[in-house]
């Protein structure tokens, strides 16, 4: 290290005077202020216009969500008057009346009517007994279905 420095040292340093760095001045380039100025402007009133419309439009849609509001208490409450219509017409007392002064009369005791069928096992009918005892050839097929 001793060594670097001695041959630093031993260097003879010279300095150059510094000259004045002289140079032609040109115009500056020009700054477009009123441009800027206007962008900006209109900048802003897009900004403001847009949260002003924004405002607007949820305004609008919370008077719509109370209308709607209102349509649906009001028919919460026609639904629930029909049901209660509807429980009162279902009701076996106003039945019975109601048929009575139409000239309905009680049952009378059940009776069962049981019909026996005389078919051969295959349930098969003979055409010409069936045009014979029925002149509606689907009767008798009807019949034997059930």
């Amino acid at each position: 290290m001793s060594a670097v420095f001695r041959f630093a040292s031993r260097r003879t340093v010279t300095q150059e005077p510094t000259k004045p760095y002289l140079a032609v001045v040109i115009d500056p380039p020009k700054r477009h202020v009123l441009l800027f100025g206007v962008t900006l402007t209109a900048l802003i009133c897009a900004v403001i216009f847009g949260a002003v419309t924004l405002n607007a439009l949820a305004a609008s849609a919370a008077v719509d969500a109370l209308r709607l509001d209102g349509h649906v208490g009001d028919a919460e409450r026609l639904y629930a008057q029909q049901v209660a219509d509807v429980a009162a017409l279902e009701n076996p007392g106003r039945i019975r009346e109601a048929a009575f002064e139409l000239g309905l009369v009680p049952a009378g005791p059940a009776r069962h009517l049981v019909l026996e069928r005389n078919l051969p096992v295959d349930g098969a009918v003979l055409v010409s007994e069936q045009r014979a005892a029925n002149p509606d050839p689907l009767k008798p097929l009807l019949s034997a279905a059930s």
